[in-house]
């Protein structure tokens, strides 16, 4: 029989609250149960020892803290990269990855079960949409995470979380910003906003929104073209965004954040990597506080278009480096076991 208990995830610390109030729990058991879910990462209400036992019964009754399940794991040698592929209650699946970074460990999180967006150099967005996560299978992502490290090493957490997986965040924005809420609450997880990243392929009414919210996060933009013409070749719904509009809402939000855009540039041979594209992406971002992100082009089955090569990167590096835009290539962690930039799927392969 499946499972008709709510994901305890999809709680907010006020759900939880009422919910306990109307088991008749005192109050002080609400903050008990978030500790033991968030802080101590149980699998089980059972482990809950210093709650009463006709109440761990209640919860287990009600809720599960193991909504998402792992079914396959691939890890990258090279790197210590580990994609999971992860199956939700309904049966639909989708991937995360964890990256073993010098600074920190960063889960790198999906937000829906494929994606609307049709990008042509993305393997999630090639495999077409079936619908949005929850707030608490966004969250599940990271504590998923944070029990297998906490498994190997006690004191280890996760430190840094970014929404590049699967989905576009701000198409799923309320799950989105409640699982942000979640994940930064010093009460939780405790994962700075400032530590977490938030990448769309550039919705300027939703990155305006953003800039409202008390959650400061990071913003990275899927730009890949300084022009509408070649971002529409490339991006073919996110590129009928106007330019113009787009760069106005992400000044805004750096501006208004006191903190620099990330914009991503997917390099492709012959079609937005000649010094001409990299002198207008320079007109394009002009005094806007901003850093760039070249990322040689993935390995995707679909995708017909070719990597540029690292001699043209560095020329195109050049450009933007004379004009005093911070920029970086950026090679992806597991290209290998296909978790890289735009190589994820959610399903098996």
């Amino acid at each position: 029989m499946p499972d008709i208990r709510s994901d305890f995830y999809s709680l907010s610390s006020e759900d939880l609250a009422a919910a306990l109030q109307e088991l008749g729990a005192p109050s002080y058991r609400a903050r008990q149960v978030w500790d033991w879910a968030y802080r101590h990462l149980v699998a089980d209400f059972e482990q809950m020892t210093n709650l009463p036992a006709d109440l761990r019964r209640a919860l287990s009754g009600r809720y599960t803290l193991a909504a998402t399940a792992g079914v396959r794991e691939e890890t990258d040698p090279a790197s210590g990269t580990r994609k999971e592929l992860l199956q939700l209650s309904d049966g639909e699946t989708i991937e995360a990855v964890l990256m073993q970074e010098p600074h920190g460990r960063t889960v790198c999180v999906s937000t829906q079960v494929g994606c609307p967006m049709q990008c042509t150099i993305c393997a999630t967005g090639q495999g077409g949409f079936r619908r949005h996560l929850t707030s608490g299978e966004i969250v599940t992502q990271v504590v998923y995470f944070s029990r297998l490290l906490a498994s190997q090493t006690p004191a280890e957490r996760v430190s840094n979380v970014v929404f590049m997986g699967m989905g576009e965040p701000l198409l799923n924005y309320g799950p989105t910003l409640a699982a942000i809420a979640r994940l930064s609450d010093p009460s939780g997880l405790d994962i700075s906003p400032s530590r977490i990243t938030l990448s769309t392929v550039g919705l300027p009414e939703r990155i305006l929104d953003l800039a409202q919210v008390p959650y400061a996060v990071r913003l990275a933009v899927s730009l890949h073209a300084p022009d509408e013409e070649t971002r529409r070749r490339i991006l073919p719904i996110a590129g009928k965004t106007s330019l113009r509009e787009l760069m106005a809402a992400c000044n805004l939000y750096a501006r208004s954040r006191g903190q620099r855009v990330t914009f991503e540039y997917v390099l492709l041979a012959g079609v937005n990597d000649s010094p001409q594209h990299a002198r207008r992406l320079v007109s394009l971002i002009g005094s806007l506080p901003a850093h760039v992100n070249l990322i040689p082009l993935n390995p995707v089955e679909e995708c017909d278009f070719r990597p540029s090569s690292r001699e043209t990167a560095r020329d195109f590096r050049a450009v933007l480096s004379r004009s005093r835009i911070p920029c970086t290539v950026r090679y992806s962690r597991g290209v290998s076991i296909r978790a890289g930039c735009g190589q994820l799927r959610g399903q098996e392969r």
